[in-house]
């Protein structure tokens, strides 16, 4: 078993302010805050081994968003690693965190879907569809008839329609 300590700075001289834990890690990764992402991260998710664990100060400098987190966090369950982030209290080890998450991921799916769900019923009772907004009628007329003139190409009729070239496809079927 190998500890892994993983350190994202967001701020200059942050290596200064880690816990012990994390600098008395075998192997430390210190990743610098990018716009291309996390690589060393990927990275490492890439190698880590069953029975390693990734020790971090909060469990924000493992992912940005709740679905990061439950993805990286699913890649060291199926890999056989854990997780302990410091400040957060939370230690694979010993507790069900990753069932936890898991349970919170389907949470947030259903939020979303009931939602969802109530925003077109509210819709439909005030006869409103869900949906973008059509194009108004004689937006779509003028891009059937420049399209059957055939003396335009898509490109024209999208730029001076506004309608896509999908939109036109799907109302020519009808």
């Amino acid at each position: 078993m190998m500890e892994i300590g993983y350190i994202r700075e967001f701020v200059n001289d942050k290596w200064a302010q880690q816990p012990d834990r994390i600098t008395s890690c075998t192997r430390i990764i210190e990743e610098k805050e990018d716009a291309q992402g996390q690589p060393l991260l990927e990275e490492l998710l890439e190698q880590i081994r069953p029975g390693d664990l990734l020790v971090v100060r909060k469990l924000y400098s493992l992912a940005n968003s709740t679905k990061e987190l439950i993805n990286i966090c699913r890649n060291l369950q199926e890999r056989q690693a854990g997780l302990l982030s410091l400040e957060d209290g939370i230690n694979t080890q010993e507790d069900n965190f990753f069932q936890h998450l898991e349970q919170i991921a389907v949470f947030r799916r259903d939020v979303v879907g009931e939602r969802t769900k109530a925003g077109l019923s509210e819709a439909k009772a005030r006869n409103k569809g869900g949906g973008r907004p059509r194009k108004p009628d004689r937006n779509v007329q003028k891009a059937i008839d420049m399209y059957r003139s055939k003396k335009y190409t898509i490109a024209d009729i999208t730029i001076e329609t506004g309608i896509s070239k999908t939109t036109l496809y799907r109302y020519l079927q009808d």
